[in-house]
């Protein structure tokens, strides 16, 4: 709650723009969900999905992140408005090993965020419809893979960030428009090749690998939890992406590119 507050109070400073409470419970592990900017008039919208550990006590780094997004996508938006969302709105693993190598978080979670991305087209009060990109990290990743294998995921773009696997074995399965499924995979992170016996689809393929079919897009972050450093490429690729400007963000070279170059 202090965290949230600290959120409301920042409004104002360095550009930030005004915060929205969109969902809050304390039961169990807690449920919040935090807006930066207006949802319902933005021009980008985009939804992070938090992973293992994810709790009411450690919201403050989920806002955090989607702060970072904001000011580095509002850098990149040309005028438009951009409104980036923090959504714990689901039961996460507690912990990494006795938890997060089973599914069904993931799949009692899906339906829970299918329903909010509906909400926010029903309630999009704007001149124009608005892109809106889904960012999963680590277990959060298999959420939204969970959604798109379940339900209708009423999204524009897909970034994955240190993804474990979707369930889903390839990119066509993401329920959004071909060449609109991004991945970011850290060295250092071990979560990727760890994760994918448990969530990867078929034959264990992760986001990450050639055969899923993702923009693999350059991070020059490290391990598990960079990839919303300030100042990194890593951040900024997804702030394109949030924007609309995928012909843009930067992608690391094909596997094979440097075996064709010789």
């Amino acid at each position: 709650m202090s965290a949230i507050q600290k959120r409301f109070d920042s409004t104002g400073i360095k550009g930030l723009p005004e915060a929205y409470l969109l969902g809050f419970n304390t039961e169990g592990d807690g449920r919040a969900i935090v807006a930066n900017g207006n949802p319902d008039t933005a021009d980008h919208q985009a939804v992070y999905v938090p992973g293992t550990e994810s709790d009411l006590s450690s919201m403050g780094g989920s806002i955090d992140r989607m702060t970072k997004v904001w000011r580095a996508a509002h850098d990149q938006a040309d005028g438009k408005s951009v409104s980036t969302i923090s959504w714990l709105g689901y039961d996460a693993p507690d912990d990494v090993y006795k938890d997060a190598p089973f599914e069904h978080y993931a799949y009692d979670g899906a339906p829970q965020f299918n329903r909010f991305l509906d909400g926010l087209e029903a309630s999009h009060s704007g001149d124009s419809e608005p892109h809106r990109t889904v960012i999963g990290h680590s277990y959060g990743t298999t959420l939204v893979g969970a959604a798109a294998q379940t339900g209708t995921l009423n999204a524009d773009d897909v970034v994955f960030a240190g993804s474990p696997g979707v369930k889903v074995s390839g990119a066509d399965e993401m329920d959004v428009p071909k060449g609109h499924v991004w991945n970011e995979e850290a060295d250092g992170d071990v979560v990727p090749d760890i994760g994918r016996w448990g969530h990867g689809g078929d034959g264990f393929v992760i986001p990450s690998d050639p055969e899923f079919g993702a923009n693999e897009m350059t991070t020059d972050t490290e391990g598990h939890s960079g990839y919303w450093d300030d100042g990194s490429t890593s951040l900024k690729n997804q702030a394109m992406v949030v924007v609309g400007k995928g012909d843009d963000v930067a992608l690391k070279p094909p596997p094979d590119a440097w075996a064709h170059a010789r």
